[in-house]
């Protein structure tokens, strides 16, 4: 969840709108790197911290009811900012792509799905680390989906980073595990979000992003959730409430990370999840992660790193 993602052109792509005067974000600022690595550094321990959550409540409910119900507390705890911005006229919920607002909650939706789903066989520590494989997504994204050209390199990076999921992973003659797998997914989909975010900073406010976000992942996953809704305790409903606190904080960080610095200033904080899920496995689920998760850790940061400086270059 970079500013911008490895191996994103800098020149315009043909499909941008031009801006309105409704839909048009201020003109861009300077640079503020120290800033910047401040805000993803906060955005990634609430990640963490959602995580930690969400592993703890996935056995009480199924995984589109937390989604629901945390996006329905989301956009509750926006009302304000809703209301406000309506109130003052300036335009900022307006948009005219809605139809890209669909698309980003409808991939967030499957990747958000399948990583909570994943949680439910995996320790946490395992189930971040594979997550690490999404810059290596985008690259391969903006190669084929995108046709940019990305350098041998490159390739070779992506490739060894894969390689470093295979580590963790361990197939053997039976295949590869559906939890894993089903992180795999999260991390293609999530590829995919980062790639529509990037492009839609550029002509949406950052309200209207999280509004529209919100309030198509409670239809898409309430739709989903309903004919097995199961009762709400109030403890759960409270628990999914800090959930969707630390979700929208998590968002805003990220939105001003965005903004403020590019990739190869704020990508490399995306690892501090791993140090947190490491130190919550074993202080809070009593697992230790095993050598080859370490090595295959070693080897996708490495490679990660790797394509930052290549983008820096």
């Amino acid at each position: 969840m970079s500013a911008r993602p490895l191996g994103w052109s800098r020149k315009s792509p043909k499909h941008w709108r031009p801006r309105s005067e409704t839909t048009a974000m201020p003109p861009a600022t300077a640079e503020r790197p120290l800033a910047a690595i401040a805000a993803q550094l906060v955005c990634f321990t609430f990640i963490s911290a959602n995580d930690v959550i969400v592993k703890l409540i996935v056995a009480e409910l199924p995984s589109w009811q937390i989604i629901a119900v945390r996006s329905g507390f989301g956009l509750a705890l926006l009302a304000p900012a809703i209301l406000w911005r309506l109130a003052d006229g300036s335009g900022r919920l307006v948009t005219r792509r809605i139809g890209a607002h669909v698309l980003r909650a409808g991939l967030s939706a499957v990747s958000i799905v399948t990583y909570f789903e994943a949680l439910r066989e995996l320790d946490l520590p395992v189930a971040t680390t594979i997550l690490f494989v999404t810059p290596f997504f985008v690259v391969a994204l903006s190669g084929l989906a995108l046709r940019e050209r990305v350098p041998a390199n490159r390739w070779i990076a992506v490739v060894i980073g894969f390689a470093g999921a295979l580590v963790i992973i361990k197939p053997d003659t039976s295949g590869i595990s559906m939890a894993a797998l089903l992180v795999v997914v999260s991390a293609a989909t999530w590829a995919a979000t980062m790639v529509a975010m990037r492009d839609m900073t550029r002509t949406e406010s950052s309200l209207a992003i999280i509004v529209y976000f919100n309030l198509f992942l409670v239809i898409i996953a309430g739709s989903l959730a309903w004919p097995l809704w199961q009762p709400l305790s109030w403890r759960i409903m409270a628990i999914i409430a800090c959930v969707a606190a630390i979700q929208l904080i998590a968002q805003q960080f990220m939105m001003v990370a965005f903004r403020l610095a590019s990739a190869s200033v704020t990508a490399p904080l995306q690892y501090v999840q791993l140090i947190w899920s490491v130190l919550a496995g074993w202080f809070i689920f009593g697992v230790i992660p095993a050598l080859n998760v370490f090595a295959g850790a070693a080897i996708i940061v490495a490679s990660g790193l790797y394509l930052i400086l290549s983008e820096r270059r």
